[in-house]
């Protein structure tokens, strides 16, 4: 097994997957824990692959995310716009190889470095005009973006002024790892702007309080105060953006949240100074089945071998 310890931590993604449904959040956080190791136990090994697999959807916003970074990070080499106008046919034809792969079953021998695909895994029968759509969904995202006024003024900063280009980060909390991602972090008009690129449905608002997260990380990392702070959430398939500012009182509020659902996820532990969830009978199925139809944990969930 592996000798990485499993340390607790807090970020928004692991807080969302703990109110969805503690049985999915046991397994993506504790039984698959070393999974990545070749000589780990079977059944650690398995969760760990299952845990690897995205949704199509959650796959085409990878995707989309994979190539805004490719042209932010190679923005300051590009003066003719060669790379830009290449990065749509370099990123389908990385999902062509996926989607091939995943198809075959290539996640299984190697669940560390080949992608699976929640329909593959499950049998699901998607029609192919719905897996173009998916694909399709990143070429608008990608024309949208090079076409948008957000692309060019980016073009346009100093290359001192890109603070974080999807750079894993934390702070501390009383103590407490808090993890966050954002996609873009930079210096602009005299303020530290943070952006997030969404490429679903949602209402853009509805990611203010992960957003502030990030803010909370730029007071921490970049010493700047909460006025200078700008957070925009931005959507290229469907070309919205809401921007949102956080006082004091805001970012004090969300530290309070994080400590309360820190609380929450310590509570079911067996042993909460160890990190230690034994064998999970404190973590339930959820009531509702909805979760259930996008868990990548179909196959060892009680719920479904029952």
């Amino acid at each position: 097994m592996s000798a990485l310890a499993n340390e607790f931590s807090w970020s928004h993604s692991r807080h969302e997957s703990f109110q969805t449904c503690l049985k999915r959040y046991y397994f993506a956080y504790y039984a698959s824990w070393g999974g990545w190791e070749e000589a780990a136990p079977a059944r650690i090994r398995e969760l760990y692959r299952l845990k690897r697999l995205s949704t199509r959807n959650q796959w085409a916003g990878h995707h989309a995310h994979l190539a805004i970074e490719f042209l932010l990070k190679n923005a300051r080499r590009d003066p003719d716009g060669a790379l830009a106008a290449a990065a749509a046919t370099r990123q389908l034809d990385l999902m062509r190889r996926e989607f091939r792969d995943s198809r075959a079953g290539a996640q299984r021998a190697d669940p560390v470095h080949v992608p699976g695909l929640f329909e593959h895994e499950y049998h699901l029968e998607v029609p192919a005009e719905e897996w173009k759509a998916t694909v399709d969904r990143v070429s608008l995202a990608l024309r949208n973006f090079l076409a948008s006024e957000l692309w060019r003024d980016l073009r346009a900063l100093p290359e001192d002024a890109f603070l974080s280009v999807e750079r894993r980060a934390h702070f501390l909390l009383d103590g407490l790892k808090v993890f966050a991602v954002p996609d873009l972090v930079v210096r602009q008009a005299g303020k530290v702007v943070i952006y997030d690129w969404k490429t679903g449905v949602s209402d853009l608002s509805e990611h203010r309080p992960q957003l502030g997260i990030y803010a909370l990380l730029a007071t921490d990392r970049w010493t700047a105060a909460p006025e200078e702070i700008e957070a925009v959430a931005y959507n290229p398939v469907l070309e919205r953006r809401e921007s949102f500012s956080y006082s004091a009182d805001d970012l004090e509020t969300l530290r309070g949240f994080i400590r309360d659902s820190a609380d929450e996820m310590l509570f079911p532990l067996e042993n909460p100074e160890a990190n230690d969830a034994g064998a999970g009978e404190n973590f339930d199925c959820a009531e509702s089945e909805a979760p259930c139809k996008t868990c990548p944990f179909l196959r060892a969930c009680p719920r479904w071998n029952a």
